[in-house]
């Protein structure tokens, strides 16, 4: 009954991803203009200091108060951990001194320096890494099919996928850090994979419909999905380390918007793209018989 209503009104469903791809580029073209960047840059990649505290207790808001410039952040699993980002020039004791004052602190902290020069490396470099993966994803798609336009519908849902999840993580507030470029890279591999599903299923059709095509490759391609979202909610609430809360979290969002991108927008072009074919041929076949 569901994918019968999807099947009817999939002209109006391709669109929704689409719409959210335009107002994605908005967000992300708004933060190039604020910050410099697609997203606001972590210390690991301007220069700061990072000083982790593993905590049983803790007053957030007097901490905020008294260091009212830097980035508090909680992580929490086995163990809970209280993260204190401050810029490069800032004095490290002031920082325990009143983390200790407004927090039950277990052992010694531990902290992390990163120098600007060092921070902008990492970031140009991490640039370069991006653009190389994606541009490596398109080439490898367009010789695995050999075809143009299912090949370019495959990396337009990639790039839905990539870009609407950058501007989430925008909304949220979260900064770009070594580990979610890491995660990005990933999603990079990974948007592609219900793609390569769906277009697989489509491209082997010979006169079987293809909506059966689409409902095919959806079962399995869902399946996928599911797993990989119940495994990543398991690596983000219990992981208790930042760098892994970060990872799940930006492949938690990729795989939430990957779903729409494949099955209302690849899976829509695909159709619309098949139907064309298959009436160019039919049309050919008349004119010959004639």
């Amino acid at each position: 009954m569901l994918y019968e209503k999807f099947e009817k009104y999939w002209k109006i469903w391709l669109w929704i991803p689409i719409i959210l791809l335009i107002l994605s580029i908005g967000i992300v073209a708004n933060s190039i203009a604020t910050t410099g960047s697609f997203m606001k840059r972590d210390i690991e990649l301007t220069g700061g200091k990072s000083i982790t505290f593993e905590i049983s207790a803790v007053n957030m808001d007097a901490i905020k108060a008294e260091l009212p410039h830097a980035t508090l952040r909680l992580t929490s699993g086995i163990t809970r951990s209280l993260i204190v980002e401050t810029s490069f020039e800032s004095n490290e004791s002031e920082v325990i001194d009143a983390v200790y004052r407004h927090a039950t602190v277990s052992g010694s902290p531990t902290s992390r320096t990163v120098g600007p020069s060092i921070g902008n490396i990492f970031f140009q470099q991490a640039q370069i890494a991006m653009i190389l993966a994606f541009v490596l994803m398109a080439i490898t798609i367009f010789i695995l099919y050999r075809s143009v336009v299912p090949s370019l519908i495959m990396i337009l849902s990639a790039t839905t996928d990539i870009i609407i999840t950058i501007a989430v993580l925008n909304l949220l507030g979260i900064t770009l850090s070594l580990a979610v470029i890491a995660a990005l890279l990933m999603v990079i591999g990974y948007s592609v994979d219900t793609d390569m599903v769906l277009t697989s299923e489509l491209l082997k059709v010979r006169g079987t419909s293809v909506s059966a095509g689409i409902k095919r490759a959806m079962k399995t391609g869902l399946t996928m999905i599911s797993t990989i979202f119940v495994a990543l909610l398991a690596m983000y609430l219990f992981s208790g380390s930042l760098i892994i809360e970060q990872i799940a979290l930006v492949l938690i969002i990729a795989t939430i918007f990957d779903a729409p991108a494949t099955w209302m927008t690849n899976a829509g072009i695909l159709r619309w793209w098949l139907g064309r074919k298959a009436k160019s041929h039919s049309s050919e076949g008349g004119k010959k018989h004639e």
